[in-house]
């Protein structure tokens, strides 16, 4: 279990990450948005999706449980003078039943959030538990539509960034396992379909549709885009290492993950992305 909600960086993510609310054509077919919705969307980011999902809709709601990541969203809602977005800081995980009045959007919306939301939390009982007060302040009938990094995304990055993490602290006489790093470090959970399936039906959803995808997604800016994913995403593997370590940290899984994911000809790294995707309905 891993918090980052105070890690996070506004202008990393919008320099190295753009295309994570740019591959969203399936995931926003789903939420279908209409003039007549008020929609819910956990775990925002930058809030460009949301800005956009706002066109097609009533009003929608930007959270994110990082206060960094709310406050650029809110300046892009304020710049835009976009009166049917507002924006709030709610933790996805544990907050949604809280803060949120019960029936006041009729659709609860995630693209790349849920696997954060699910490293933040300590079980299976807690992640089923966040997926319960989604269902639970839904009106009858609402649907809950979401995508999220699924088991098997990123595998060979994770390999990476364990096997230097090891080795940093191998050079300072200190054994970590891998368990340690996945406890301690690791900041996702990237779920499987069964573990999804289980989580909706328990809270008594509807699944309408529940896909795997396997969609090796092209990183931004060319030969220093991988460097740019881990220094967005990866910021937890460094705890206890100083800056040097972690430099020479992030330069070693670079290296490593060429010969998996950099496309020599084409000038661009690819990285293993898989995604869960489902609608589901409260009955």
């Amino acid at each position: 279990m891993v918090s980052t909600s105070e890690q996070w960086s506004p202008n990393n993510y919008v320099t190295h990450a753009s295309f994570v609310p740019v591959l969203t054509s399936r995931v926003v077919s789903l939420l279908a948005p209409t003039s007549a919705d008020h929609i819910l969307d956990l775990g925002a980011g930058d809030g460009i999706l949301s800005i956009a999902i706002a066109s097609q809709a009533a009003s929608v709601h930007c959270t994110d449980g990082s206060p960094h990541m709310v406050e650029y969203a809110r300046a892009r809602v304020t710049e835009g003078k976009i009166a049917n977005v507002t924006t709030e800081i709610i933790d996805g995980g544990t907050e949604v039943k809280e803060l949120v009045p019960v029936g006041k959007y009729n659709k609860v919306f995630s693209n790349a959030a849920y696997h954060w939301i699910f490293g933040s939390l300590p079980s299976n009982e807690a992640r089923a538990k966040a997926f319960q007060d989604v269902y639970d302040i839904l009106p009858q009938g609402g649907e809950f539509v979401v995508e999220c990094g699924g088991h098997g995304n990123i595998g060979e990055i994770l390999v990476a960034l364990v096997s230097v993490v090891k080795s940093a602290w191998a050079k300072k006489g200190v054994v970590k396992t891998y368990a340690e790093i996945k406890e301690k470090l690791w900041p996702w959970y990237f779920a499987t379909n069964d573990e999804i399936e289980e989580w909706l039906k328990a809270a008594g959803f509807k699944i309408e549709l529940l896909e795997r995808e396997y969609r090796p997604t092209t990183l931004n800016n060319g030969d220093i885009g991988m460097k740019g994913w881990i220094d967005t995403f990866g910021f937890t593997f460094w705890e206890g290492l100083n800056e040097e370590e972690k430099d020479a940290c992030i330069t070693e899984a670079v290296e490593l993950l060429r010969g998996a994911d950099w496309l020599e000809r084409e000038g661009k790294w690819v990285a293993g992305y898989v995604r869960c995707r489902f609608k589901a309905t409260k009955q």
